[in-house]
């Protein structure tokens, strides 16, 4: 089953699932700025319905207040006004001899009862135009129980008032003023209605303190209502932070979730090249995306891999047919090459015994030639044999100072050609090693000679010493697993002060046909196979090769021997 159907599949799954799917449909970014939206949204109305309400009952409470700080003004005023006329109305009998001063104490009162009156009434007024629902209020049936009763003796007092003033003007100006002609000043003065007026002060100094108290509540409930805004704030705050952290939660569980699943299959298919792996998909947004394209490329992936893998294989038997093919024409290569070397041979002591010195330098070049294609051919014919497995190991005990200067007695002439010095450094109780002696002498000799043709009027030096338990560091090869820690090891070392390789070359030193660059091959010649040959014995042998070098400076080969090669 392809990978599109197994997709198709799993979106017709996820469109049953209604709101779950409709909710998997949005994308990352979608859910990210509504988590955002919805905070926001939350503070923005938190604040804004807190400031409403918070103006509303201010508004209202403010209103309370001036109600009842004017009935507060009115009631006292109201209060200084009566205890005037009451002290006016005790001094009225007093000035009965005093027409003039009497007439004006008189009018003095009515206009002080004009203005009781004007009071009534307005506090009348407030009652009229105040709040219906306030009106329901103990305090205003109180204050409405107070105006209709002293609404009517007030007028009726006035009205006597007004007689009373009548009757001092019908009395002429020189006849004497006496109680008896004056019936209305016994009657403001002993009637029922001047006791009423006379509990007015009282009954509105009371009022007036029950709406002083309703003042001081009115700021109280200010106080409380700005107190319930800033609550109101505050919580309208939290409740967005409290829902920007639960929607960031989920938006990174959505997204983590998913990242962890996707990471886990992918380390699999690395680990395990299990190219059978598939991802569930359980989301059409951004991560449900990623999902499929992963799948796609998983199989994609497994597609050429396995392409690869064929084309490998048959690059591989390729390759060992051609190996094959090489090694076994190793017989055929190398006689005629060793018949034309030894025919040039005897010709060179025939012309040397004729005295035919013409002959003797094209004879020179033609060994000379013959040699250097034989050594071509031998590390073609050697690294064929390593590649297609034909490689023998004929293990045997050697003693490491014996093969040490068999070695340096083939090579010196290599070393020396150049105008170099060889130095030998032989270690203390070097002992015997069990290992192969011709391959352990080749990589020996290729090394030395790897290092004299790239120095020129230099040092080269070989190294050689026994080290207990201790691995090689910065290995070059990685093979540190061919090296077993539990044995001494034989330590050769190939120093030169030759050209030196950079960190660039030294990537590449070990590849077969492969030398430093194109400009070191033109100089220098050879196959670049002698290294690569080196490499392969030493692995083939459990042994393992590095290098170092610095380029201008020389370059130095550590090659680790286990003391015992074990097969």
């Amino acid at each position: 089953m392809s990978l599109t159907s197994i997709s198709r599949k799993q979106s017709m799954l996820r469109q049953k699932t209604g709101s779950k799917h409709l909710l998997s449909s949005i994308g990352i970014r979608k859910k990210i700025g509504f988590g955002y939206a919805l905070a926001i949204s939350i503070a923005t109305l938190g604040v804004l319905t807190g400031r409403i309400l918070e103006l509303n009952y201010k508004h209202q409470i403010r209103e309370k207040i001036e109600q009842a700080q004017e009935q507060v003004d009115l009631l006292t005023n109201l209060t200084k006004k009566v205890l005037k006329v009451s002290i006016l109305q005790k001094e009225l009998p007093s000035l009965i001899n005093n027409r003039a001063i009497l007439e004006k104490k008189i009018s003095l009162k009515l206009s002080s009862f004009y203005e009781v009156n004007t009071i009534v009434k307005q506090l009348e007024s407030i009652i009229e135009i105040g709040d219906k629902s306030v009106n329901q209020n103990t305090d205003y049936v109180q204050l409405q129980e107070f105006i209709q009763t002293y609404v009517n003796p007030l007028e009726v007092y006035i009205e006597q008032l007004e007689s009373l003033i009548q009757e001092i003007k019908q009395i002429p100006p020189q006849t004497k003023v006496e109680t008896s002609s004056l019936p209305s000043l016994s009657k403001i003065t002993n009637s029922e209605i001047a006791i009423k007026l006379e509990k007015l002060s009282q009954d509105s100094e009371q009022l007036a303190i029950v709406a002083h108290q309703r003042v001081e509540q009115g700021f109280k409930d200010y106080q409380k209502v700005e107190e319930l805004g800033i609550q109101i704030l505050i919580g309208s705050l939290l409740l967005s932070v409290i829902t920007g952290v639960m929607m960031a939660i989920h938006t990174s569980k959505s997204i983590a979730s998913p990242l962890k699943v996707i990471t886990k299959v992918a380390e699999q298919v690395t680990e395990e090249a299990n190219f059978e792996l598939q991802l569930p998909v359980t989301t059409d947004d951004e991560i449900g995306k990623l999902t499929v394209s992963l799948n796609e490329l998983i199989g994609k992936v497994a597609e050429y891999t396995d392409k690869l893998q064929e084309a490998k294989l048959k690059a591989e038997a390729a390759n060992r047919s051609k190996s094959a093919f090489l090694a076994t024409m190793s017989h055929e290569l190398r006689t005629p090459l060793n018949a034309i070397i030894g025919y040039s041979d005897l010709l060179y002591e025939d012309a040397v015994e004729a005295g035919y010195e013409d002959f003797i330098s094209d004879l020179e070049r033609i060994k000379l030639a013959g040699t250097h294609l034989l050594e071509m051919i031998s590390d073609i014919l050697d690294i064929s044999k390593i590649e297609a497995g034909q490689v023998t190991l004929y293990l045997e005990s050697i003693e490491v100072k014996k093969l040490v200067e068999d070695v340096v007695g083939t090579a010196k002439n290599l070393t020396e050609k150049k105008r170099n010095k060889f130095k030998l450094v032989l270690g203390k109780n070097l002992g015997n090693m069990y290992a192969d002696m011709p391959k352990v002498r080749q990589v020996l000799i290729n090394l030395l000679g790897n290092a004299a043709k790239f120095t020129e009027d230099g040092v080269i030096t070989l190294s050689v010493e026994k080290v207990k338990n201790r691995k090689p560091k910065n290995n070059q090869n990685q093979n540190s697993e061919l090296l077993n820690n539990e044995q001494n090891y034989i330590v050769f070392q190939v120093i030169d002060t030759g050209i030196g390789m950079t960190e660039e070359q030294l990537k590449h030193i070990f590849k077969p046909f492969t030398q430093a660059d194109a400009s070191t091959t033109r100089r220098y010649g050879g196959t670049g196979l002698g290294l690569a040959i080196c490499q392969r014995l030493c692995e083939r042998m459990g042994a393992e090769i590095a290098v170092k070098s610095e380029s201008g400076k020389g370059s130095k080969f550590t090659v680790w021997f286990p003391e015992r090669v074990i097969i």
